[in-house]
């Protein structure tokens, strides 16, 4: 703040401001930067004209700029050598006469990889079109919002996520959420069930058969900093309920370049849920997560051989149900890991 006597500042508090020589610096900005604050009442104005697209069960913007924007992504993966080397659909191919629920592994520190690579998938339908639903705070982030809702990512509330089910949307949930976040590691892969499967739930009502896809390389793009990292990660979580997970990229930078890695998008078997069941009971859906575990588990050994770092796929993947939605963090939720070759009912 530029100095000022005192009462002249005293009148500015009471009064307004009787001339531009007693007016602070923070209250002058909006004048010396009128094409920002223009700017700023634009998007003002785009945002809340545009804040249903969140919820919408249809394509947003035009295709020709989704699929822009989606192929600069890969092509700056590419640039960055963080390649997609497979993409490979499930072995039956895929039914385009019936919707599906997309589940995709693992969360990884910031699904970069699924949101960089992916993003091309569901609108390209490769091998489909789906509607991946994302966390609802990502939509407060210009640009990075407009870029999510041309590559079809919704919100993960359950109310948009029963609209688009309704509406006959195939739909694309990442299950592991914020627990697999904080619990990321470049070093084994790990796939977190949440206790009460609403995944399943939604998929049983409305008929929708479960589709695995698995991205190998997505841990290993970003080094999490070990055991310390994700205690940081736990402890920043409970702090401000945001994850925030510190990685490490190329050359050692943390937050930005992705280390060079191959990426493996590979799709298992539909898992069948049968007709719409508006009300499943708890043995119902337990049967059908056994199902869908085991064909997660048979993609996964299928192919981490061939796509993963052998210490990493030497660890197979660890299942984990946890037993708690009131505490998601790993050092307080309760939840126990299975060994790998098995899964915690």
């Amino acid at each position: 703040m530029s100095p000022i006597d005192e009462a002249s500042f005293l009148q500015w508090l009471l009064h307004g401001v009787p001339s531009r020589a007693a007016l602070p610096d923070a209250a002058a900005w909006p004048q010396r930067h009128p094409i920002l604050v223009l700017a700023l009442v634009a998007y003002a104005v785009w945002y809340r004209r545009t804040w249903r697209a969140t919820t919408l069960a249809r394509a947003w913007g035009p295709r020709w700029l989704a699929l822009l924007v989606a192929r600069f992504n890969v092509i700056l993966m590419r640039i960055c050598s963080a390649n997609l080397k497979t993409l490979r659909p499930p072995d039956s191919g895929v039914d385009a006469s019936k919707r599906h629920l997309v589940v995709w592994h693992p969360h990884g520190a910031y699904t970069t990889m699924a949101l960089m690579h992916c993003g091309l998938h569901t609108v390209a339908s490769t091998p489909l079109t789906w509607f991946p639903a994302v966390a609802p705070v990502l939509f407060a982030l210009p640009i990075f919002r407009e870029v999510l809702l041309l590559l079809n990512a919704r919100s993960v509330e359950p109310r948009v996520l029963e609209k688009l089910a309704r509406a006959g949307c195939t739909i694309g949930i990442q299950p592991g959420g914020i627990p697999e976040q904080i619990r990321a590691d470049s070093t084994r892969e790990i796939a977190v069930f949440p206790p009460r499967l609403g995944f399943i739930r939604l998929a049983m009502r409305h008929g929708l058969d479960l589709l695995p896809v698995y991205i190998f390389g997505e841990n290993q793009a970003y080094d999490t900093c070990g055991p310390r990292g994700r205690a940081f990660s736990a402890w920043a979580y409970r702090m401000c309920h945001v994850p925030i997970v510190p990685i490490m990229g190329r050359y050692g930078v943390p937050w930005l370049v992705p280390k060079s890695v191959d990426i493996h998008v590979v799709w298992g078997e539909p898992v069948s849920v049968g007709p719409p069941n508006d009300a499943p009971t708890d043995a119902e859906v337990e049967e059908v997560y056994e199902r869908y575990v085991a064909e997660l588990r048979r993609l996964f050994d299928a192919h981490k051989d061939a796509c993963l770092p052998p210490e990493v796929a030497a660890l197979g993947l660890t299942i984990i149900r946890r037993t708690s939605s009131a505490a998601p963090l790993p050092t307080t939720d309760g939840s126990k890991a299975a060994a790998p070759g098995s899964s915690k009912l």
